[in-house]
């Protein structure tokens, strides 16, 4: 009985292993709701088939709603997608890590129609990890709800909270909550429009955004004329002899490429590749405020993708201090002056960071001797205050100053606002240069006793450059506040 019980266990055990495993290897995307109509979906080379209830979301899927139809898509991480009739999306890539953002993404291509999107936890905690591809432009979001609708050629945007880029080989755009915008071509920058045709965005506003909502009975308009597209040949589809439809039409072989921005000086931009780990073009301004052992600093920050981005610095501060070497009393000035320029490169496309550039080194030493009861001792001899008139000396660094480091925070990340920076690394300056002078005081002027002084300067001031010559690094460790436009 034991023995029985014993392989019942271990059975149990085994058949949970592999539902787990399954569970965890074909992870859900979301599923497709039909609010009304008919809505067809295919993926790959299988052919369109009608969706009855719903059915599950998976990358490269394709979904397609026909006349006076409406569909309704709900993702894994609460990203919502409502589509009006005679409206074609692809899901080309959807990955949702909830304990690793940095690895969640969701990018999109609307070929045709209308739709109104509502920003879930991929783009709210990583909004660059979000991308809608159309056939005019790309958009980014750095907000949670906006509207797209195909009128003809041209595409019409609204934002109703946050802000959206649009992106195009004529440049990018910024578009604010209650601000439209209007896309002619993928040659033609975004414009801000006063008014959008009347009811263009009335079928979408009217549609649910929660499946519980689908039963009342929603009323879907017939489409306005304006958002038709051109016919292309129907594809074979096996649904119900009593569907309202005819399922999709094929769709190009080739999709349209993602449009970017054009690299100063070009025309045109390359297209945006869809893989992964893919390093995403957007445009950042960052203010970064700081403090560390390069004194007080601000920093201009320029970013160009989400794994690149340069800054321009500049650093300064006073630090005065009594220092004792070889029995002299030496009140210093360290004066901190420094100017850089870095760039920095983003690994994970987080905020993690290294970083390398060149700063221009004004750091300064400064020393007045100051005599003690006894007088100087300068090199193990002792003089008087009227043998010695004075005993200044300095101590600079090179010019140009390599640095290497890493660092915490992103200041020209796509989401806008407030953040905090870090930085630890060395700054090169090389061997610092010692300059020590004595002067000689009236009693001793042109005597021997004058030249025994500077002689003796001279070799305090090679003890000075030897215990100075280890330090050829200057450690920088720095922590800030930025803020991005």
């Amino acid at each position: 009985m034991k023995k029985i019980a014993a392989q019942c266990l271990a059975l149990m055990v085994v058949a949970g292993l592999m539902f787990t495993s399954v569970s965890h290897a074909a992870p859900l995307a979301g599923r497709v709701y039909v609010v009304s109509g008919s809505v067809f979906v295919a993926q790959g080379k299988n052919p369109a088939h009608w969706v009855a209830g719903n059915e599950a979301i998976v990358s490269d899927m394709i979904i397609n709603t026909g006349d006076n139809s409406a569909a309704l898509l709900t993702f894994e991480d609460g990203q919502i997608v409502t589509m009006q009739a005679n409206s074609i999306l692809q899901i080309r890539d959807y990955r949702y890590d909830a304990q690793r953002f940095q690895n969640s993404q969701i990018v999109l291509s609307m070929f045709k129609g209308g739709m109104r999107f509502i920003t879930g936890l991929i783009g709210q905690k990583n909004k660059q990890a979000f991308r809608l591809a159309t056939p005019t432009s790309t958009i980014g979001i750095r907000g949670t709800e906006f509207m797209v609708v195909m009128a003809g050629k041209s595409l019409y945007s609204q934002v109703q909270t946050g802000s959206v880029t649009l992106t195009n080989a004529a440049g990018t755009t910024t578009l604010g909550a209650g601000k439209s915008a209007l896309v002619t071509s993928a040659n033609t920058l975004a414009s801000l429009v006063s008014a959008v045709p009347q009811g263009l965005f009335s079928e979408l506003v009217a549609l649910p955004i929660s499946p519980l909502a689908i039963s009342v009975g929603i009323s879907v308009p017939a489409p306005s004329p304006a958002v038709g597209a051109a016919v292309v040949p129907e594809i074979p589809v096996d649904a119900p002899d009593n569907a309202a439809n005819t399922p999709p039409a094929e769709l190009p072989a080739a999709l349209p490429a993602e449009p970017v921005a054009p690299s100063k000086g070009e025309g045109a931009g390359k297209a945006e590749d869809s893989k992964a780990g893919e390093d995403v073009s957007h445009s950042g301004f960052g203010l970064t405020g700081k403090s560390g052992t390069l004194g007080y600093g601000i920093e201009f920050n320029f970013g160009s993708t989400d794994r690149f981005s340069t800054r321009v610095g500049l650093n300064a501060f006073t630090f005065k201090r009594n220092l004792n070497s070889s029995l002299v009393n030496y009140d210093i000035k360290l004066q901190l002056q420094t100017a850089s320029v870095l760039a920095d490169w983003y690994p994970f496309a987080g905020s993690f960071r290294t970083s390398g550039g060149v700063f221009y080194n004004n750091n300064k030493l400064t020393l007045n001797a100051v005599p003690g009861s006894a007088g100087y001792t300068i090199n193990g001899v002792t003089y008087t205050s009227t043998e010695v008139g004075s005993l200044l000396g300095s101590v600079t660094f090179n010019k140009a100053a390599p640095y290497l480091g890493i660092g915490w925070g992103n200041p020209v990340a796509a989401d806008k606002g407030w953040g905090m920076t870090s930085d630890f690394g060395v700054l090169y300056h090389g061997n610092p240069k010692t300059s020590l002078v004595a002067t000689c005081g009236s009693a001793t002027f042109g005597t021997a006793v004058c030249n025994q002084i500077q002689a003796d300067a001279a070799a305090e001031n090679t003890k000075l450059n030897t215990r100075l010559s280890k330090y050829k690094v200057w450690p920088v460790v720095s922590f800030g506040i930025s803020y991005q436009w």
